[in-house]
């Protein structure tokens, strides 16, 4: 089996309801898929985040990465992510490693078609069939009783909420959170590195004092001693991941105990090769594992919820509470969304691959270069 063609779709959509966090309000989203097809007809489907110019990353893509994959063995995967590596001589990050998630995670949906079995199989088998979610996010401002009686009417035992204003502000929002999701909710807070140390450790109290299991990018994700210096002080666990593209950049918060909970998107993560490293990695210092989406689309939630059901160390998925057409439309079963909760879980796909089908004339509808 060879790869016969690479093709890009960069998509972007205005959200029914903003997203506001600490970074801001955002009203329109992107990301940007990659379909693979091989010489013997199957087709394996990626997704890089790509939150902003989708046009960049499909340029990228179809001007770099893709002559490098034309007739090579989609099984070579790690072979495959070195070399695509390689094209950038530095430090890894940015718009490279976003546009080689893409391309990694079609090339495991191909592997797992080409054998029949869902993708959780090529991890080593399924630690379960249903996984654990957690509803993000109740947004910076947003009225906190109104939301929480929405989120619980999902069918969520778990809640996220997002935090941005002053320390005061955000400690009373905590409470009143605490106060309406009741005492056998599981809630985290997530700042968007907005606070500084003094300011992190102040709401992490307020956190602790209301059994909040996790304090999300409390500060900027750089300040790795600031990380280390806050998670020797504060008295519930730090959550960090979204914003790193490797296991080698997310190391040292993992080996140093300054993070209880890794979360990498696998859409910006390097795709499915490199976050199983980080699971695994993870795994091994006893910090859990609980994988971003945010605006990311249906291949991520998809990807996502493979990986949680083989990682031993899962905690929950991030599941989206805001409709976006990226999850709902573009797959014709699409996964990991609200109106599939139950008892706080959702179903693992059990189709070959990724088990989802994509609705590719909707995808022709999104399209941000049209």
């Amino acid at each position: 089996m060879k790869i016969r063609k690479v093709t890009t779709y960069p998509l972007s959509l205005s959200l029914e309801r903003p997203q506001v966090t600490s970074q801001g309000a955002y009203n329109r989203v992107s990301i940007c898929l990659v379909r693979i097809d091989t010489d013997d007809g199957l087709c394996g489907i990626g997704e890089c985040l790509a939150r902003f110019g989708p046009g960049a990353y499909a340029r990228l893509i179809d001007d770099l990465l893709a002559p490098a994959l034309i007739d090579r063995d989609p099984h070579a995967v790690k072979e495959i992510w070195d070399d695509l590596r390689s094209k950038l001589n530095g430090r890894s990050g940015g718009i490279l490693f976003e546009a080689i998630a893409g391309i990694d995670i079609a090339l495991w949906d191909i592997r797992a078609k080409a054998l029949g079995v869902p993708m959780h199989r090529l991890l080593g088998g399924i630690q379960r069939r249903r996984v654990p979610v957690y509803a993000s996010s109740i947004m910076v401002g947003e009225d906190v009783p109104a939301a929480v009686s929405r989120i619980r009417d999902l069918g969520f035992d778990k809640i996220k909420i997002k935090v941005g204003d002053t320390v005061s502000v955000e400690s009373a929002r905590i409470a009143e959170l605490r106060a309406n999701a009741g005492p056998e909710c599981e809630l985290m807070v997530d700042a968007n590195y907005i606070y500084d140390e003094h300011e992190a450790l102040q709401l992490a109290e307020t956190a602790f004092e209301h059994c909040v299991r996790w304090l999300e990018e409390p500060i900027n994700p750089e300040n790795r001693d600031g990380y280390r210096r806050l998670a020797a002080r504060s008295r519930i666990a730090l959550a960090a991941g979204e914003s790193e593209f490797t296991a080698h950049d997310i190391a040292d918060l993992i080996t140093s105990g300054a993070i209880g909970y890794v979360q990498p998107d696998v859409t910006r993560h390097g795709g499915v090769t490199e976050c199983w490293r980080t699971i695994t990695l993870a795994d091994i210092f006893g910090v859990r594992f609980a994988p971003h989406v945010g605006f990311s689309g249906a291949v991520c939630a998809a990807a996502g919820l493979h990986l949680a059901a083989a990682a031993p160390n899962t905690y929950a998925l991030e599941c989206m509470v805001t409709p976006s057409a990226f999850r709902e439309t573009i797959a014709l079963d699409p996964v990991g969304l609200c109106h599939q909760v139950e008892n706080g879980t959702v179903e693992v796909p059990q189709g070959p691959g990724l088990g989802i089908e994509i609705d590719w004339p909707q995808v022709e509808r999104l399209r941000a270069d049209r």
